[in-house]
């Protein structure tokens, strides 16, 4: 079962790890404090879902540790599609609008993620053009590979 979500603000490692993210690292101080502020660490044991392909959501993740299976069910067979490992985001097609997970996101081995409210990412991507530049060339590559932004 994936552990209580647990707030990153004050912890340094987790900190540094995101704000260095090609993501994130051109974020001010600001804005790196609200995204921070925000953000939360959860782990998932291997085989647990982090998200279920059909359901809404509407966060972004980042891989801190681990690795992760991405799957795409369609006409009632499953197929991986990609491999998430550290520093891997997802949850990006969220953001633009899609309604429902593209795909399912699995847990490979012990996985570390940290979640984003996606409205607090939006936002910052208005302000901050090269975080919405590498959201929308993720949302742009992702869209062709169906499952693989959830």
């Amino acid at each position: 079962m994936a552990t209580e979500p647990r707030a990153i603000w004050g912890d340094l490692a987790a900190s540094a790890f995101v704000l260095a993210s090609p993501l994130f690292k051109s974020l001010d101080e600001e804005a790196g404090a609200d995204l921070l502020k925000v953000a939360e660490l959860v782990a998932y044991a291997p085989g647990e879902v982090v998200v279920r392909q059909g359901e809404p959501g509407e966060e972004l993740f980042l891989v801190q540790d681990g690795s992760a299976a991405v799957t795409v069910e369609a006409g009632g067979t499953a197929r991986e599609v990609a491999r998430l490992d550290r520093g891997a985001v997802f949850g990006e097609l969220a953001l633009a609008g899609a309604p429902v997970r593209s795909g399912t996101v699995t847990a490979r081995t012990t996985l570390s993620v940290v979640r984003f409210p996606g409205p607090v990412v939006s936002a910052i991507a208005e302000r901050f053009p090269r975080v919405a530049k590498l959201l929308e060339a993720l949302q742009g590559a992702r869209q062709g590979d169906p499952g693989v932004g959830t």
